[in-house]
């Protein structure tokens, strides 16, 4: 069917992929036993060289047949450290416990490592335990353009969506989000990551790396089992396209995650059962730096 020919190639690849490259040698693998396992700290935190708040987000697991959303972790003390010594505090957020932000703004720099560290008295025994990640943010591929073509499949039409950007010599992982008439798609189901086997050191010239569907077939897809992570586009949207260079462990996290909940992120939104991390003292969950290069098309289809 047409939902197999669009979306399940592109899973099939990553997945393909991350099992030829394996997990980064940063990152452990948590095994949770997945019926009555105690709870864990769970710590997702991603921090970016646009000049915000950054933010890091604590909850609580649940056992695999507990359907409840993960209960949120407040009362922590939590510190951003660059190497180079900038130190940033962070304070929970009024009225949205569990999210935690920086006191003042903080971008990050291409190439620099940040620490991460969470004192917090998790399992309530009075004492604070501490909960530490390190992450590098990458160098930045800038994009020099997107578009945005209408194709067809056998009686379906999608959006392709083609970036245009100098590819650097050596591994590299990347992670495009995407933002459609001021709309942000921001779970993890929506990502589109993938490496540079077929980019290498080249410039890449629109290649495809994603689609959307037309949304005046949207009722066609009503009883595809994926239609709930499928995203739909009209004649005239206007898309921004973020790609940013993440490193290897990070990479392999979000595959994870879309296999394991179909991008529902499980540290957030239910069970999970076997995720790398980059969190020591036995929390999981990830920490991540990534800078973001944005460029948007808006969506024809006449070409």
């Amino acid at each position: 069917m047409i939902v197999q020919l669009l979306y399940k190639y592109y899973i099939l690849t990553i997945t393909l992929t991350a099992i030829l490259l394996g997990l980064s040698s940063c990152t452990e693998s948590i095994e949770l036993d997945t019926d009555d396992a105690d709870p864990v700290i769970v710590i997702y935190s991603t921090i970016t060289d646009e000049l915000t708040y950054q933010q890091v987000q604590l909850s609580s697991s649940t056992g695999y047949f507990d359907g409840n959303k993960n209960a949120k972790v407040s009362g922590a003390t939590i510190t951003i450290t660059s190497d180079k010594g900038d130190l940033y505090n962070l304070e929970e957020v009024h009225n949205t416990p569990g999210t935690y932000k920086t006191t003042t703004q903080m971008a990050g720099i291409p190439g620099e490592n940040y620490h991460l560290k969470v004192m917090v008295d998790f399992n309530n025994d009075g004492i604070n335990e501490t909960y530490e990640a390190d992450a590098k943010m990458e160098l930045p591929v800038k994009l020099d353009s997107i578009d945005i073509s209408y194709e067809k499949i056998a009686k379906y039409h999608y959006y392709s969506f083609n970036i245009y950007a100098k590819e650097p010599a050596g591994t590299n992982y990347y992670m495009c989000k995407y933002i459609v008439n001021d709309s942000v798609y921001d779970r993890i189901s929506k990502y589109v990551i993938f490496d540079d086997l077929s980019y290498d050191n080249q410039y890449i010239n629109g290649s495809s790396i994603g689609y959307f569907f037309d949304d005046t077939e949207r009722d066609e897809y009503k009883d595809a089992d994926d239609y709930n992570t499928m995203t739909f586009i009209a004649d005239g949207d206007v898309v921004k396209l973020q790609l940013s260079n993440i490193g290897k462990g990070f990479y392999n996290f979000l595959l994870q995650c879309q296999e394991e909940k179909d991008g529902e992120s499980p540290f957030f939104g239910g069970p999970l059962s076997n995720i790398s991390t980059n969190i020591k003292g036995g929390g999981i969950g990830y920490f991540a730096a990534y800078s973001i290069s944005q460029k948007q098309a808006i969506a024809k289809k006449e070409q």
